[in-house]
């Protein structure tokens, strides 16, 4: 894995936001606030040029006081949410386990979909750059 060419980390009134900078990024319209730990393991994996989920792993461990099972838990479901937010790059982004269809019970399935079918129901919004630029 490896970090989009033009998405940095800015702090802006005291939080962590992923900025996309650059004509590629001209469509990107999602901010992406980061917590001092993601923001942490941002700022390292940036430095890497290539990084994995072990790399992750470790990074977090050396940081924090947590066990390697519970850290590998967390870099994973980390790096597959920014592999989703589309600032990371590579073959090896593991997959967004969050609604995992195998682990949903049929309750909730049938509120996900309900969810859907209001999200598809509402008007879509325009993203920043449309609303500024047209």
């Amino acid at each position: 894995m490896k970090v989009k060419n033009g998405f940095n980390l800015r702090e802006v009134c005291g939080e962590h936001i992923i900025v996309a900078e650059g004509d590629e990024n001209i469509d990107f319209s999602n901010i992406i606030s980061m917590n001092e730990s993601s923001a942490y393991l941002w700022e390292e994996v940036q430095k890497m040029g290539t990084f994995t989920v072990d790399n992750l792993v470790e990074l977090i461990c050396n940081q924090y006081e947590i066990d390697e099972a519970t850290a590998r838990k967390d870099a994973v479901a980390l790096a597959a949410q920014w592999g989703t937010a589309g600032i990371i790059e590579g073959d090896d982004i593991p997959e967004d386990q969050s609604t995992n269809e195998k682990e949903l019970t049929a309750e909730t399935k049938d509120d996900i979909k309900e969810d859907v079918l209001k999200q598809e129901s509402k008007p879509k919004k325009k993203g920043l750059f449309k609303r500024l630029f047209g």
